[in-house]
């Protein structure tokens, strides 16, 4: 009976859930300009950040939450304040 291995390539990387693939997509400047709006409206966050908690509230995904924190150790800033003409 032969033994199952895992492949060379595949050992001490950890299991499927931990390890990480890339995803790359290319958009128009104009996309991207509202995105990165989009991301700095929602609390400074990053494009990373934006992304992955869309498609964890679109499509069900499951997204845990330290992948919605920025990797960097970079702290969200809160959204500047519009002006009023209250006077």
């Amino acid at each position: 009976m032969m033994e199952e291995r895992t492949p060379v390539a595949m050992e001490g990387q950890g299991s499927e859930d931990r390890r990480s693939a890339f995803l790359q997509l290319r958009v128009t400047p104009k996309m991207h300009a509202t995105i990165a709006r989009l991301a700095l409206d929602q609390g400074n966050i990053t494009l990373r950040a934006l992304i992955m908690n869309a498609l964890k509230q679109t499509y069900g995904l499951d997204v845990p939450d330290e992948e919605l924190r920025d990797r960097r150790g970079r702290q969200p800033r809160p959204a500047l304040l519009k002006e009023t003409d209250d006077g």
